[in-house]
C-alpha cells in the first residue's frame, strides 16, 4: 500500500515538473521567434493570374528605363516602337547579354511567381508570358523582339531560378544573419509581402495534456 502511494506521488511529483518545464521552454520560444522558409504551392484564378501578370508588365515599363537609361533614350522612339512592333529577329546581342543577362532575368521572373505560390511548371509558364509581353510591347521601343530572348528568358531563366531557390532556401534556413542575407541577396522575392512560403514557428503546449505528456505543434 505504502509503495503505491510512493509511485503516485512520484508520479504526481514528475507530471508537475513537466508542466512547468513545459511553460518555460513555451515561454522561451515566445521570445525568440523564427521563421521557416519554403514554397508553398497553391491554385489561383484567372482574374488572380491577370492582376500578377498586369503588375509584372507595369514594372517592366518602369525597370526598362532605369536600368538601361542611355539605350531608351539613344535608341528608343514612339517611331521605332512602330516599326518594330510585330517584328520578329534574331538579335545579335552579345553573349553576355543572351546568356547572363537574360537568364538572370528570367529567374527573378520565375522567382516572383514562386513566391507567389505557383507551381514552377505554372511559374515557368507565367514567366514565359510576361517575357513575351516584355519582348513584343516594351522592348520594341527600341529593338525589334528577339527570337532567342523569347526562350532564353524564361527557360533559362527557370533552370538557374530553381537552382537559385534551392539554394536560397537553404542560406535562409541556416539560422544565421550571414546566411539570410546572402539566401534574399539571391533571392529578393523573399523580402516581400508577397512571398508566401515564410512560416513562423510559435511552438504551443496543450496545459491540459501537460500532466500526462506535453504536445507540441506548429
Amino acid at each position: 500500500m505504502s509503495s503505491l502511494f510512493v509511485s503516485s506521488f512520484s508520479f504526481a511529483q514528475e507530471a508537475e515538473f513537466n508542466k512547468k518545464n513545459s511553460n518555460i521552454n513555451f515561454n522561451k520560444s515566445l521570445r525568440e521567434k523564427k521563421y521557416y522558409y519554403d514554397y508553398r504551392d497553391r491554385d489561383h484564378s484567372f482574374k488572380e493570374s491577370l492582376r500578377h501578370i498586369g503588375g509584372v508588365y507595369l514594372a517592366s515599363w518602369a525597370v526598362y528605363p532605369i536600368t538601361q537609361p542611355d539605350v531608351f533614350r539613344e535608341k528608343g522612339s514612339i517611331k521605332k516602337y512602330g516599326r518594330n512592333f510585330g517584328k520578329l529577329v534574331f538579335d545579335k546581342d552579345e553573349p553576355f547579354w543572351n546568356w547572363v543577362v537574360h537568364p538572370i532575368s528570367g529567374s527573378q521572373l520565375f522567382l516572383y511567381y514562386r513566391a507567389n505560390g505557383y507551381d514552377r511548371i505554372r511559374a515557368l509558364s507565367m514567366a514565359f508570358i510576361s517575357s513575351t509581353l516584355f519582348e513584343f510591347t516594351v522592348e520594341v521601343y527600341t529593338e525589334p523582339a528577339s527570337v532567342q530572348d523569347l526562350y532564353q528568358t524564361p527557360v533559362l531563366g527557370a533552370v538557374l531560378g530553381i537552382g537559385i531557390e534551392q539554394l536560397s532556401l537553404y542560406l535562409l534556413n541556416t539560422g544565421n544573419a550571414v546566411g539570410r542575407f546572402f539566401g534574399h541577396l539571391m533571392n529578393p522575392s523573399t523580402l516581400f509581402w508577397f512571398y508566401e512560403g515564410r512560416i513562423r514557428m510559435v511552438p504551443y503546449v496543450d496545459n491540459k495534456k501537460a500532466a500526462m505528456n506535453v504536445s507540441i505543434s506548429f
